[in-house]
């Protein structure tokens, strides 16, 4: 069975982050929680760590006359960095201003013959969105289209 553009999205997207350079100390067992994977070892209070979820949206039409084109998938990567409720603030900011340049205006990625597009600047959200006893929660949102194969 033919793998579909959805998996292939997400699969680029992962291997975009997994290969994001992390601050010194940090490991991506320990410090990034992937989709359905649990960090190792499990959360501490004082742990800082990046929370990564994938979402895709509503696709975009772009041949309504023969319909034989696919249509432009979109989405957001969203990385959430938990941040101790007693570790400066700033840090995190830090944090999430690396992850929105990693993932500038232009990057492209690519994944068995797909592209996957950042068009748009990263959003970050550097005011805690979320607080929990032990952690608050710092946002970077970035925009993602894949685009269809145009037929030669």
């Amino acid at each position: 069975m033919p793998t579909t553009v959805e998996k292939k999205t997400f699969q680029a997207l992962l291997d975009a982050v997994k290969s994001f350079p992390l601050p010194a100390g940090w490991t991506k067992a320990a410090n990034v929680a992937l989709p359905n994977e649990d960090l190792d070892p499990p959360l501490t209070a004082d742990r800082k760590f990046i929370s990564v979820e994938i979402d895709l949206n509503r696709p975009i039409a772009t041949d309504r006359v023969s319909q034989s084109l696919e249509p432009i998938r979109q989405g957001i990567l969203r990385c959430a960095i938990k941040w101790p409720r007693n570790a400066a603030e700033v840090d995190a900011v830090e944090l999430a201003g690396q992850l929105a340049a990693y993932f500038k205006t232009g990057t492209k990625l690519y994944r068995e013959g797909l592209q996957v597009r950042i068009d748009d600047p990263p959003e970050i959200v550097a005011v805690p969105i979320m607080q929990t006893d032990t952690h608050k929660t710092f946002a970077v949102l970035i925009r993602w289209m894949t685009y269809p194969p145009v037929p030669a």
